[in-house]
């Protein structure tokens, strides 16, 4: 029998004696209690939000996050899990093969190459037997976080096997300086040109949330006076409320931010990679500048933007060297006219305070996190209510923003929130804000906040559409709708029926109401939200169009 080649009580002791604390799966052969050697087995209805809760705990930790796939099934459902974490540089360990009482599960994992359908969106892959499964397990955890972080597979065999590699992405390969020569020479070049930039701008992205360097990069920013902006994936390293940050860069970037990047001479990037959401049409991105491109994977430098000064580093090390180096009073003396008038420049979002509506979904956010705790992690999903939380919610903290950035996965709100309050222990509050579209992916993830008590506050902006791909419709193809209205249930009393309690607001006086109620809650609670039906996301840059070529209203 299988199990008893990968019995699952060794395997959750072997991880908790390697400090995992938390597991997720899909398993429902009946052989994972709730609680077994110290490590917590979470367990969810489908195994694509599986592997989204294990991302939003990597994501909120800090921490690898481990996910149990059983099945051939269960394996190719998990692939957008597996995906979405790849594309935005997030530590899961994935243990994948047969782990259970029936024998046709082992048969059917037997004719599916594992390793080769995840080769392409994971970093490390392993392959192993039951004898060197702890060493394995321990080599995965370290790798998936080591370098530029990601998925490791973990393939079960019943074969006997040696335990090594089946492949390594290189572009995903831990990297760093070849020498302390190459790194010192880079240090100063990049120390020469911010000291006599006259309008420098930092631009930071996830790089800087993963490698813990927030508390490096706000030093350096309030010393020297320099404004920062952000990917969406960097909202979080620098406090939204600080003057110098101008908000998020890119296709719904702030005014603040793309005029900014538009006109600065010296733009320091610092793990970023330089998407399309952020540049815009290339060859307009920030045609001013000398541009400096720190990132701990080689693949990304000169990828998409070319630089002037490469370096090949993490984020934490090279900030923590600058800011013992630099300047400052020179950096400020340089730099005051600049950050005088950036500072002046609008990070709010147009229309916000012309809007009309009964209930603006921007009202919405702003409301939320007005009754929401400084330490609360906001989690989303994807389309525009993920844009408006950037825009409108204050995030004070690293981590507390998680999201889908790079493959943009609708469904990913709830399971990752799962994870994340997973994460937390349940000490800290969990905000999922989603959409009428995104919601209903996987809603029935709904159960397992129940079962399990978890701390979250669900909000649904419900605009009757697929906003975002409306807006574009609207905007860009003459208001020709396709496919973009959409049917929702009563999402309040399809909690009701999960047990979890439901909430409907359709005015703003409504709105502050049941969100003070929900939040006063223990366990968790949905509110739905009647919003205005065709309110855009501003400002947005058309496509093929340079970031400062901003459309700001309709």
């Amino acid at each position: 029998m299988l199990t008893e080649v990968f019995k699952v009580d060794s395997m959750l002791e072997a991880l908790h004696e390697l400090g995992v604390e938390c597991v997720f799966g899909c398993h429902n052969d009946g052989l994972f209690p709730t609680e077994l050697s110290g490590t917590r087995y979470i367990q969810l209805q489908h195994e694509q939000a599986a592997v989204h809760a294990a991302d939003g705990y990597a994501r909120s930790t800090g921490k690898p996050g481990v996910v149990i796939l059983t099945t051939a099934a269960g394996v190719t459902s998990g692939i957008t899990g597996i995906a979405t974490a790849y594309s935005d540089s997030v530590p899961i360990v994935v243990i994948a093969g047969p782990l259970s009482a029936n024998p046709l599960n082992g048969e059917s994992a037997k004719e599916l190459d594992i390793a080769g359908i995840t080769m392409p969106i994971t970093k490390y892959s392993f392959k192993t037997g039951a004898v060197q499964l702890q060493d394995v397990l321990d080599n995965a955890l370290k790798l998936a976080v080591e370098g530029r972080p990601g998925p490791v597979l973990v393939e079960l065999t019943t074969k006997s096997v040696t335990m090594g590699a089946e492949r390594m992405s290189h572009s995903r390969a831990p990297s760093g300086e070849r020498t302390n020569e190459t790194g010192r020479k880079s240090i100063n070049h990049a120390k020469e040109l911010i000291e006599n930039a006259r309008k420098p701008v930092l631009f930071v992205g996830g790089g800087v949330i993963a490698s813990g360097a927030a508390s490096h990069l706000r030093e350096i920013a309030e010393r020297s006076r320099i404004p920062v902006v952000s990917s969406m994936l960097g909202i979080g390293a620098m406090d939204t409320g600080n003057p110098l940050f101008l908000g998020m860069l890119g296709m719904h970037g702030t005014y603040a931010a793309n005029k900014a990047v538009h006109h600065c001479n010296l733009l320091i990037s610092i793990g970023v990679r330089f998407s399309d959401r952020v540049t815009g049409k290339v060859s307009g991105f920030s045609p001013k500048s000398k541009k400096i491109h720190v990132d701990i994977d080689p693949a990304e430098i000169n990828k998409i933007i070319s630089v002037d000064l490469p370096i090949v580093k993490d984020a934490a090390e090279f900030l923590f060297q600058l800011k013992e180096e630099l300047d400052y009073d020179r950096i400020r003396a340089n730099g005051e006219v600049w950050v005088n008038e950036a500072v002046d420049w609008k990070r709010t979002v147009p229309r916000f305070e012309k809007s009309k509506s009964v209930l603006s979904p921007q009202t919405v956010i702003r409301t939320l996190a007005e009754f929401s705790e400084e330490d609360t992690v906001v989690v989303t999903d994807v389309g525009q209510h993920q844009i408006w939380t950037a825009h409108h919610y204050q995030f004070t903290r690293p981590r507390t923003l998680v999201t889908s950035g790079g493959l943009g996965t609708m469904g990913y709100g709830l399971p990752a929130a799962i994870g994340a309050a997973a994460g937390t222990h349940q000490e800290t509050p969990v905000l999922c804000v989603s959409g009428d579209g995104s919601f209903q992916m996987n809603l029935q993830e709904l159960i397992t906040a129940v079962r399990y008590r978890l701390p979250i506050k669900i909000a649904i902006l419900n605009n009757g559409y697929l906003g975002m791909v409306r807006q574009w419709q609207e905007l860009f193809y003459h208001g020709r709708y396709s496919s973009v209205k959409i049917g929702s249930p009563n999402f309040a009393g399809v909690a009701e029926a999960y047990g979890v309690a439901g909430f409907r607001a359709r005015s703003e006086e409504e709105a502050r109401r049941i969100i003070e109620e929900a939040m006063s809650l223990d366990g968790p609670a949905l509110m739905e939200f009647d919003v205005v039906e065709e309110e855009n996301v501003y400002p947005m840059v058309p496509p093929n169009h340079s970031n400062h070529q901003l459309i700001l209203s309709r």
